[in-house]
């Protein structure tokens, strides 16, 4: 029988192919890329096969390395799922999900107590933070992220897209004409989602103005907010008009406690997508939740291509471009 390695050797190797850097390995290992790279060498000595090597574009696995990486990685899944399962044997049922503060306020708490009266049993932990958590260091079954889909080393399902739109509390334009141009609406105090601003994902003002054919219309100035719940709930305050990610926003406009005053929406560069590691992705109330969540985001991807429709008739009389569609 073959002598094999230490599991602790293979799991460094799996976390090194994973990155293809000791470097980034030694990070989430903590320990120092000398000892990674002590470690590695020593198990391509006990296994006589290099798993690695350098070329121009950086670390690259062999043959070996890549025949090695997939075993490892399958049998590390296979243990760590099992090992899920026992742990969650012995626990009351529970689950832990990330998502942004403004995601969390402005759309899974409403709906939550839906999910709760059917599943009383199910204890949900929501960790509402603007970092990127670690799912493994944190031991996080579910996340809810606003990017582009990729996500190494996990299982990403796109959950929905998003269009954003100007919004602001009735009573900030009720008492001025009707607002029916960009020119028009730019009068009016801006609110300014300073998250948004520079991260990709078209949310901001400028984004907006741009794909309307505006990128040199003047929108600086107004009060600025760190995270798009703060921008929206000045909205509601009726402190100005912000630019809202219509999820965020749904409850609101169908209250009345937020208006459209110039229905001109543009797609966003990002979209909602459901990330799980893939030892916890096929855990029952993981698939529970996810399947519920996905109900809600089709009630809400409804409510965002109405909107889109309805402003069809605006675009042309203003003579803007058609409506944008979203990039996922």
């Amino acid at each position: 029988m073959v002598r094999l390695p230490s599991i602790d050797s293979l799991y460094v190797f799996a976390v090194a192919a994973r990155h293809l850097s000791f470097t980034a390995a030694a990070a989430e290992l903590h320990r120092t890329q000398s000892a990674v790279s002590h470690r590695i060498k020593a198990l391509e000595a006990e296994i006589g096969a290099r798993l690695f090597e350098r070329s121009a574009r950086g670390l690259e696995l062999t043959a070996p390395g890549r025949a090695l990486a997939r075993q490892v990685d399958q049998a590390i899944s296979d243990i760590s799922r099992t090992l899920a399962e026992l742990s969650r044997a012995a626990e009351p049922r529970h689950l832990r999900i990330t998502l942004l503060p403004s995601v969390a306020s402005r759309w899974l708490m409403p709906r939550l107590p839906r999910f709760l009266e059917r599943h009383a049993d199910i204890e949900v932990q929501v960790i509402a933070d603007a970092r990127v958590l670690d799912l493994r260091t944190e031991r996080i079954d579910l996340a809810i992220r606003f990017g582009h889909g990729r996500y190494r080393g996990h299982v990403a399902t796109l959950l929905m897209g998003d269009r954003v739109l100007p919004v602001c509390a009735p009573q900030l334009v009720a008492r001025r004409s009707a607002i029916a141009t960009i020119d028009a609406l730019l009068e009016l105090p801006l609110l300014h989602d300073s998250g948004a601003e520079g991260d990709g994902s078209l949310s901001d003002w400028h984004s907006w103005l741009d794909q309307l054919g505006r990128p040199a219309a003047p929108h600086r100035a107004g009060q600025r907010f760190s995270h798009a719940g703060l921008a929206i709930e000045a909205a509601v305050l009726g402190l100005g008009v912000t630019l809202a990610r219509l999820s965020l926003v749904t409850d609101y406009l169908a209250s009345g406690a937020l208006i459209c005053p110039l229905a001109l929406s543009t797609a966003t560069a990002f979209s909602y997508h459901l990330v799980a590691l893939p030892e916890v992705a096929g855990l029952p109330e993981v698939m529970l939740f996810s399947n519920w969540l996905r109900t809600e985001a089709r009630h809400t991807a409804a409510v965002v291509e109405q909107i889109g429709h309805e402003e069809e008739r605006l675009r042309v009389t203003l003579n803007l471009p058609a409506a944008s569609v979203c990039r996922n």
